[in-house]
């Protein structure tokens, strides 16, 4: 079973909006029909392989759930305004620009156009804007370095699959987060915290789609030390 559900330009039934599992399960995953506009460039499947031989991993800092404090901590980048069925190379806000290895095709909101979700607390939301890739690897480059990076994954494919996210800077891998995700209503989240990366390299046995890309930048350490220096300044002229 896979969950791509319906055809572009074709929005969900009346009274669909609770309807994911009845519409997944007439159909082999959570992708069928729904393509892009622009024909989707071929599905080459050959790893890529950064230089990490050097790499000196830290210590896990994964973010197993997408909880208030994660959402409070993190700006969100909205795709709720691209187009139903485009490509897209990269997504971005005003601080920072995703850009991607392959172009990802708009879906949803779920169920429109991939058929299932997980619900909070595995995910913000049930029914998110989706971005999918028809490959197995996804590679994510960001403009700037970040503090926290994280973003929900879903395989098409209905059934458990191992997904890795290996987050870097530059090409050095900082950490790895490994996890089984099903296809049928099992979204999860893909996220860490810690010492700055600029790159995420995303692998796993089958196409996947992506939802809810939140970041944190770095604390500026010239505001800090500006803080700091008026702190002193304000308790100076109190004494």
């Amino acid at each position: 079973m896979r969950n791509l559900t319906v055809n572009l330009g074709r929005g969900p039934k009346e009274g669909d909006g609770e309807g994911n599992a009845r519409e997944a399960a007439l159909i082999d995953s959570n992708l069928s029909e729904v393509r892009p506009k622009a024909a989707l460039p071929d599905a080459h499947e050959a790893s890529i392989t950064p230089n990490v031989a050097a790499a000196n991993i830290a210590t896990a800092t994964p973010i197993d759930n997408p909880d208030q404090a994660y959402q409070a901590n993190t700006t969100k980048i909205d795709i709720s305004g691209l187009t139903f069925g485009d490509l897209y190379s990269s997504i971005s806000d005003d601080q920072l620009t995703v850009t991607f290895s392959v172009p990802l095709v708009k879906a949803g909101p779920v169920p429109t156009g991939w058929a299932t979700w997980s619900s909070p607390p595995f995910s913000e939301d049930a029914n998110p804007d989706v971005l999918f890739t028809e490959t197995n690897t996804l590679e994510m480059v960001l403009s700037r370095p970040v503090r926290i990076f994280g973003f929900e994954l879903e395989p098409a494919p209905f059934g458990a699959f191992m997904f890795t996210a290996d987050f870097f800077r530059g090409n050095q891998l900082v950490e790895s987060i490994t996890r089984t995700v099903d296809g049928n209503n099992g979204a999860r989240l893909f996220a860490r915290t810690g010492s700055l990366v600029d790159r995420v390299l995303v692998t796993g046995p089958s196409d996947f789609a992506i939802a809810q890309v939140r970041y944190q930048l770095p604390i500026n350490a010239l505001l800090i030390a500006l803080i700091v220096i008026l702190i002193i300044l304000i308790i100076w002229l109190l004494l």
